[in-house]
């Protein structure tokens, strides 16, 4: 049973799927906060982390991250750099998500919308732990399955 699970952990079309669902929540998590950057300062605000001084930064600078990490993730462009800025992004939302919980601050998330009504709560911590362990997986596993950067390196050989 154990190398059942392995081999479906460190397949490359594990890889590929993950790739494209991660690339599409990122997608997905940025639209709202592009469009509604004040909404989103003012959560970001409400975790009490970042000095006032930079939420608005933060706030604005996020979200276009996300979209083309996303997009990146999805057409499989600079695929180990990205799932990297991803890993990093994620470390800092579950730090970000357990201070809120440690501290026992009552806010919503702003992951996918900056008007979110859903205070934020133990399963948040899942799902981004979910989120967490796809990126580490694409970091390791990826080989480049229907990629841009497999279409890349083939066409440079060609020349």
């Amino acid at each position: 049973m154990k190398n059942g699970i392995k081999k479906i952990i460190t397949h490359p079309y594990t890889a590929l799927f993950c790739r494209i669902v991660l690339g599409g929540i990122f997608i997905c998590a940025s639209w709202d906060k592009i469009l509604n950057p004040e909404q989103f300062a003012g959560t970001v605000e409400n975790y009490l982390i970042l000095p006032t001084e930079s939420v608005n930064l933060f706030a604005i600078i996020l979200p276009w991250l996300e979209l083309i990490c996303g997009i990146f993730l999805i057409s499989g462009l600079f695929t180990g750099g990205t799932t990297l800025v991803i890993i990093f992004m994620m470390t800092g939302f579950l730090i970000a998500l357990s201070s809120v919980l440690i501290r026992g601050i009552d806010t919503s998330c702003g992951c996918f919308s900056s008007n979110g009504t859903h205070s934020i709560n133990i399963l948040f911590l899942v799902r981004d732990t979910i989120l967490f362990a796809c990126a580490l997986q694409v970091f390791f596993y990826d080989r480049q399955i229907l990629s841009l950067d497999t279409f890349m390196k083939r066409s440079n050989n060609l020349y």
